[in-house]
């Protein structure tokens, strides 16, 4: 995707700025984004405030505030409904849309890594999902991988997941609706074998690259913590898909593993605890432009709409 600062050469449509006054790392992550992960953030945290969908033009002038091209919006929409990551309806001579079961459950997975914390207590069992699609179903199997991904199961063989936390519902849930569970075995129970639940951990997930990560972000956006309150709307729009964007980059791979198997120094809780703060503090001044974005479209469509009946 194209840098964000040489995207907005000209302030959004409501004069703002919404680079002004944000650090660095906010820019990295908005530039480094791709299009298909600002839809799904939009779903997550605008969407789901305002009825489960959103209108393609809301899409399309949100995501230009954000620096992606009218253009780009469009392609990825109409992708993203053709491989089954969307929904579509037609309201009159809008589209709207709607994450799938599958990427719905994606985005709530993003959305509980950052807002909810794992349980102290592990009971020592683990979860073990295996699948198996046709040849024909190759966007299904992808979407469960996805999904996989964002829960943070790690790879033990082929089409073969392990992740210490009980997270079958949700997979099996989503899996359902989508009409592909008979594809999907969930299991869940203790290890057998194999050496100690530590060496098998470092065997299938990659801590030291997580942990990297995690300092990553806690060292781009702790700056942002003492003024995010006071940023104006624009701004906090950006910065809460910046934050959003950054931390479930360090977070997706993260099974949320009990202290017990994890490093002393681990600073996964103190990355998460800074994500959730920040988007908490920059939630109501994102909505409301998200709202001031909806208005604006609105807005020209009605002038676009009395000028063709002239």
């Amino acid at each position: 995707m194209t840098n964000f600062c040489q995207v907005r050469r000209s302030a959004p449509a409501d004069g703002s700025n919404p680079g002004v006054g944000l650090p660095p790392a906010v820019r990295r992550a908005l530039g480094g984004a791709r299009t298909s992960e600002f839809v799904y953030s939009s779903l997550g945290f605008y969407g789901r405030r305002r009825g489960g969908e959103l209108a393609g033009p809301w899409l399309v002038a949100a995501l230009e505030d954000l620096g992606v091209p009218a253009v780009t919006t469009r392609k990825t929409l109409w992708r993203m409904e053709r491989e089954g990551e969307l929904v579509a309806r037609q309201l009159g001579r809008v589209k709207r849309y709607r994450a799938t079961p599958l990427a719905w459950a994606e985005i709530e997975s993003g959305t509980d890594k950052i807002l909810r914390s794992p349980p102290a207590r592990w009971d020592g069992r683990w979860t073990v999902v295996t699948y198996a699609f046709d040849a024909d179903e190759r966007v299904a199997r992808e979407r469960i991988r996805a999904l996989l991904d964002a829960e943070g199961f790690g790879t033990i063989g082929p089409g073969v997941f392990v992740h210490p936390r009980d997270r079958g519902s949700r997979i099996l849930t989503a899996a359902e609706a989508q009409g592909i569970v008979g594809r999907i075995r969930v299991f869940r129970g203790p290890r057998r074998g194999g050496g100690p639940d530590a060496q098998f951990v470092r065997e299938v997930w990659n801590l030291a690259e997580s942990a990297r990560r995690y300092r990553r972000f806690l060292a781009g956006f702790a700056a942002l913590a003492d003024r995010a309150a006071a940023l104006p709307p624009a701004a906090t729009f950006a910065a809460r898909f910046a934050v959003v964007l950054a931390y479930l980059g360090a977070a997706w791979p993260d099974p949320e593993l009990p202290s017990s198997l994890l490093p002393r120094d681990w600073p996964g809780p103190e990355a998460r605890g800074l994500a959730a703060r920040l988007y908490r503090t920059l939630l109501p001044g994102a909505l409301a432009h998200g709202d001031a974005i909806r208005d604006r479209v609105q807005s020209s469509r009605h002038r676009r709409a009395a000028y063709l009946d002239d």
